[in-house]
C-alpha cells in the first residue's frame, strides 16, 4: 500500500503536467522574463543576471515544469523550481509560501515570485547567500560571467 501513493502521486502529476502544459504553459524568452521580473515584480535589477541563470538552469524558462522526483521524495515546481517539501501546499500540507505547488505551473508568476524571494531572503538570512538555496545556481551560476543572460537585454 505504501509504494502504491508514491506511484498514484507521480501518475497524478503526470497528468496535471500534460494538461497544464496545454493551457496554462508559458515559456519565456530571457529578455522578456527580465524585464517583468525588474518592472512587474519588482525583482531588483541588479540581481537579475542571477535570477535569470538560476531559471534557464531551473526550468528552462518554462512555467509548466514539474521536475523529477528528488530522494527525499519531493517534487520541483514551475519557473523557480520551487520545492512541496517545505514551500508550497500539496495533499493537505501546508506550505511555507501558502501557495499551492499547482499554483507555481501556470503562467501566473506573482505568487512565483513572491516564494522565490521568501525562499532567497530565509536562505540569505542563514547561509549569506540567499541563491544557494538553488542546486541550479550553486552548480552553474556562482562561479560564472551571470551577466551574458542578460547581455542583450533592455530593462
Amino acid at each position: 500500500m505504501a509504494a502504491e501513493r508514491p506511484i498514484q502521486h507521480c501518475i497524478r502529476l503526470l497528468l496535471v503536467v500534460v494538461i497544464s502544459r496545454i493551457v496554462f504553459a508559458k515559456i519565456y524568452n530571457p529578455c522578456d522574463l527580465a524585464k517583468e521580473m525588474v518592472t512587474k515584480q519588482r525583482f531588483p535589477k541588479e540581481d537579475i543576471a542571477n535570477w535569470i541563470c538560476l531559471i534557464k538552469h531551473e526550468s528552462d524558462f518554462d512555467t509548466s515544469v514539474i521536475g523529477r522526483l528528488n530522494s527525499d521524495g519531493s517534487l520541483d515546481h514551475g519557473l523557480f523550481q520551487i520545492s512541496d517539501l517545505f514551500w508550497c501546499n500539496h495533499d493537505g500540507i501546508d506550505g511555507a509560501c501558502g501557495v499551492n505547488c499547482d499554483d507555481l505551473r501556470n503562467d501566473d508568476i506573482k505568487d512565483d515570485s513572491i516564494c522565490a524571494r521568501r525562499i532567497y531572503r530565509i536562505t540569505k538570512h542563514r547561509t549569506g547567500n540567499g541563491f544557494n538555496a538553488w542546486a541550479g545556481w550553486t552548480q552553474h551560476c556562482r562561479q560564472n560571467n551571470v551577466q551574458q543572460y542578460v547581455a542583450n537585454c533592455t530593462l
